[in-house]
């Protein structure tokens, strides 16, 4: 029997609205640690805080980070980017700006990095992010901007948009770093499906490595852009999903 919550292989959009409201009710959550909001895990709330140490010590000598560097987060959720990381790197020359649509997160993120002076927030989704940031944060683009678990609650109609907001915001040499969930082998899209672990319905697109690098070859194309580095994220212990896993890629723009 067919479980239109649970699609295998074929392609179906979800309703981003109901994404949203996913969020907006998780804010309203108790949870054991800042990070839980974004990294989930919530039956194992510890694995989360793991994640984060283990990707940003292998990311971040990979962004190229200066004193000056201005850094976008898109979909930066509670700015788990920014403390312990970027604003670790970057002087008070540089900047961090951080782009989300959940009023709550933001809220945390602010909280997050109040003791730092070069921290910016606005609200706004992906797909809406050029008339979100004011003329002056894009005049001269950014040298990195940071896609984290964000494009898997984006319907494939809206990818073009937003990488081609990527392509515009990037500054010429910059870095782009795309973090996605992707299914092992295929395409796996829950579509309301209730989830034990998050005691909520959910909805995400798991798409395959290959699509996501068709993705990017067509919207973020060679001669323009080039592969730098692409890989699985995840050592085999920080791994606990059996049809899904984490991957990457490092993108300069020439």
């Amino acid at each position: 029997m067919e479980d239109k919550h649970r699609v295998v292989g074929d392609k179906i959009d979800i309703n981003e609205g109901e994404v949203k409201s996913f969020f907006d009710r998780r804010c309203e959550k108790n949870l054991p640690y800042l990070y839980n909001y974004v990294n989930y895990q919530d039956k194992h709330p510890e694995l989360a805080l793991e994640r984060d140490h283990y990707e940003k010590e292998k990311i971040l000598p990979l962004l190229g980070l200066r004193g000056g560097s201005r850094v976008l987060d898109i979909g930066c959720g509670v700015a788990r980017w920014a403390t312990e990381g970027v604003l670790g790197t970057i002087s008070s020359k540089g900047a961090y700006i951080g782009v989300d649509y959940t009023a709550g997160l933001l809220e945390m993120a602010r909280k997050n990095t109040e003791a730092y002076a070069n921290c910016r927030f606005f609200y706004g989704s992906f797909q809406e992010i050029l008339s979100v940031l004011p003329p002056e944060l894009k005049a001269d683009g950014f040298d990195v901007i940071l896609v984290n678990g964000v494009m898997m609650y984006i319907n494939d109609e809206d990818i073009p948009t937003c990488l081609g907001n990527v392509s515009q915001l990037l500054a010429k040499g910059g870095i782009a770093y795309l973090k996605e969930s992707v299914g092992f082998t295929e395409r796996l899209t829950l579509n309301e499906s209730y989830s034990d672990e998050l005691t909520s319905n959910y909805s995400a697109i798991y798409r395959s490595i290959a699509e996501y690098d068709a993705f990017f070859g067509q919207y973020l194309p060679a001669p323009g852009f080039t592969v730098l580095e692409r890989d699985d994220m995840w050592k085999w212990n920080l791994h606990n999903r059996r049809e899904t896993t984490a991957y990457y890629w490092i993108i300069r723009k020439e």
